[in-house]
This record gives structure tokens, sequence and C-alpha cells, in this order.
């Protein structure tokens, strides 16, 4: 499988725990690829460095320890204007340049789309609780 994270997942993960930590865990146990692009981690390490400094390290770390499962993309080859938001459409944009099969995300914006091109866009709970999540609200995400 190959799926890409959004940045406010990678920070749940490492601020506050729950589904997006356990999106990481099954990555790493079922052999995931984790598909990034710079703008994503350029993303996070803002919001980390600006409201999170306490997890600078962290995240460096993480990075580290997850190299072995990230294949990291060059964007600039496709244009994506599906969303209002930029950095939105850099995920799907890293998505598709990618062949990425789904989105995991908390972004309203992104998840309005359900799918883009083929590519599921998920909560972390939908994304690891399919059957549970499909017909209900979602919530406790974090």
């Amino acid at each position: 499988m190959r799926v890409v994270i959004d940045s406010n997942v990678w920070i749940s993960a490492l601020v506050f725990g729950g589904n997006p930590r356990r999106i990481i865990k099954e990555a790493i146990d079922n052999g995931w690829a984790i598909v990034v692009s710079e703008e994503i981690f350029t993303e996070v390490r803002r919001i980390i460095n600006t409201k999170f400094s306490d997890f600078v390290d962290d995240f460096e770390s993480l990075q580290a320890v997850l190299l072995p499962y990230i294949d990291t993309v060059k964007l600039g080859r496709i244009t994506v204007t599906e969303c209002r938001d930029d950095d939105d459409n850099r995920v799907l944009e890293t998505a598709v340049i990618g062949d990425a099969s789904a989105i995991v995300t908390g972004d309203k914006d992104l998840l309005v789309l359900l799918k883009y091109k083929n590519i599921d866009i998920k909560t972390p709970a939908q994304f690891l609780y399919p059957i549970a999540t499909d017909d209900v609200a979602d919530f406790g995400d974090k």
C-alpha cells in the first residue's frame, strides 16, 4: 500500500498520539510506503517550530526511523487546482505523482472530496476502521 499522510496527521501523531500515531505504526508493521513531498515535510516543520517546538527533535527522529518506508516525490510535474488552498492541492499532487492509493488527513477541504483520481481520502479513524466509521460521525480522531 502507498499512502500520503497529510501534515496535520503527522503533527497529531507526534503531539497527541491516538489514531494518527496508529497510522504510523501500521505503516511500519505492514511495510506500507509513506509517500511524501518536501512540501509536506516543510509544512510539518514550520508548524512544529512555531506551535510545538518541544517536538522538533521528535519529528527528526521519527523521520530517521521511517526512512526505509518513505518514498519522497518531487512536485511540479503536474498542476492540481481542485482545492482553494494550495497546500491541499500539493497533498493531492503528492498522491498522484506518488501513485498513492490513499490520503490520510484531518483537513475538511480534502475530506469532502472523498476520492481524487481513484485515491481514497480518509480521516485516520476511517482509514484504520473502515467498516466502523463508514456510516457514523468520526469522533475522537486524536
